[in-house]
């Protein structure tokens, strides 16, 4: 049941309907059971994976409570047989093929669980409760990666409806249908033939046009699944974490994790690198082949391949490389830190080193990979092989991302002022709402021929 469909939005609406019609003792439940309905719809099989997930690390928390040594063995163990079946799953192919809708996002789900509970930031919470922070429906198969400690405190229900949430969050189902439908599919849909086609004639112009094409249809395509994840969260007043804020306005490779799979980033720098951070603290060399390695890891958390592996390791150059440049020149001349020529310099080659990193990440081997570097770093051909169209449309759709978050801030301040200038200019933003829901659905629909899942689906 992709989330771009009508099966869905009929979903969505009967459960929101139902949430607030039953008593709120009963509103867990219902989200439970609405849960495994909507994770069955793919393969009812496939629920016995995040349940047998949740009977694990239950029974694995309650043995971290022994003694320091049994409590730290328990907690390997309980960590080690995740990873160890996320591993199989991920590299096995006569197991691929039935892997699990989203073993990748609750796996990491459950690891931190197990991480807070030792830290002793949890308390043990119910055994429904720890079903549907795995379970919930809106993060099961592609996140955000949530935390326990966010989500169980709101199973509470226990406060009233709030108007702004709701409406924020069928503002960003629709916003984010049309991302999906309107944009990602229909950039996708010329970056699959691109992708498809033979790539040895393609010149510089091609090579690059390809690579930042589909930077951008995955951009779309898995901001308007966030978008939606979140908004269908809001509607029965649960919050959740943001996933992206406008990656493509990075001005470094950290400020480009900081913007992008948001929710993923943070478990890796609260998990990973602030562990590296303080284990490595005066071992600069140690902790760039550590930081290289990590990215590499989070490639590999995609999928087992070569060039996700190679993704992940130029993610993981380009940190190392930026935590060099930036403490060189913190220790020589600090100044230059703020020098916008430097500044801009380091904006340009993140958004390239970005778009080369693509190309593995998109391209279905190393040869492939190779080929198109060449084209896009050796032969300097400005000569144009792709259709006309497939041009224009990512130059559009490059623009748009270009004025996005600045719109996007514009139509957040004139809710504000109406709201600040009183009930009356607050109805009337209200009442333009209907007019853009019907323009946003309308261009669902008419570019809903184009059937196409969510790119994350897969990881």
């Amino acid at each position: 049941m992709a989330f771009n469909s009508i099966a869905y939005l009929a979903f969505l609406a009967a459960v929101t309907l139902l949430f607030f019609l039953v008593p709120r003792q009963w509103r867990r439940g219902l989200l439970l059971v609405a849960s495994i309905a909507f994770y069955a719809a793919w393969k009812p099989v496939f629920v016995l994976a995040p349940v047998a997930l949740a009977v694990w690390i239950r029974f694995m928390a309650r043995r971290m409570a022994a003694p320091p040594r049994q409590s730290t063995r328990a907690f390997w163990v309980a960590c080690g047989a995740i990873v160890a079946a996320l591993v199989v799953f991920k590299t096995r192919s006569l197991l691929a093929a039935v892997a699990p809708v989203g073993i990748s996002f609750y796996s990491f789900e459950a690891i931190s669980y197990l991480i807070d509970v030792r830290q002793k930031r949890l308390a043990e919470p119910s055994f429904v409760d720890l079903l549907l922070y795995l379970l919930f429906w809106p993060t099961i198969v592609s996140g955000p990666i949530l935390r326990a400690r966010e989500l169980l405190p709101q199973l509470k229900f226990d406060e009233p409806l709030d108007a702004r949430l709701f409406v924020s969050g069928v503002d960003r189902i629709v916003w984010g249908l049309v991302q999906k439908n309107a944009i990602a599919n229909v950039l996708g849909s010329w970056v699959d033939a691109g992708f498809a086609a033979s790539r040895s004639g393609y010149s510089t112009l091609d090579g690059w046009t390809l690579a930042c094409a589909y930077g951008l249809q995955i951009y779309f395509d898995f901001a308007a699944y966030s978008n939606m994840a979140i908004g269908s969260a809001q509607l029965i007043g649960i919050r959740l974490p943001e996933n992206f804020r406008f990656p493509y306005h990075a001005s470094t490779p950290p400020e480009f994790w900081s913007r992008w799979h948001m929710s993923l980033s943070r478990w890796i720098r609260d998990y990973l690198f602030f562990r590296l951070n303080a284990k490595y603290r005066g071992a600069a060399g140690r902790l760039y082949v550590s930081l290289i390695a990590v990215m590499a890891l989070v490639g590999l958390w995609h999928g087992a391949g070569w060039g996700f592996l190679l993704w992940g390791g130029l993610h993981g150059a380009y940190l190392a490389l930026y935590r060099l440049y930036e403490n060189t020149v913190q220790r020589r001349r600090p100044e230059l830190l703020q020098a916008r020529v430097l500044k801009s310099g380091w904006r340009l080659a993140t958004l390239a080193g970005v778009a080369l990193a693509w190309v593995p990440f998109r391209a279905g081997g190393l040869a492939e990979t190779g080929v198109l570097y060449q084209s896009m770093l050796w032969k300097l051909d400005f000569s144009r092989s792709l259709p006309g169209a497939f041009y224009t449309v990512a130059a559009a759709v490059a623009a748009f991302c270009v004025v996005e978050p600045f719109l996007m801030g514009w139509l957040a301040r004139a809710d504000e002022a109406a709201e600040e200038r009183g009930p009356i200019l607050a109805v009337g933003r209200l009442a333009l709402r209907p007019a853009a829901y019907a323009a946003g659905m309308f261009l669902f629909l008419v570019f809903g021929g184009q059937p196409a899942q969510f790119i994350y689906f897969q990881f």
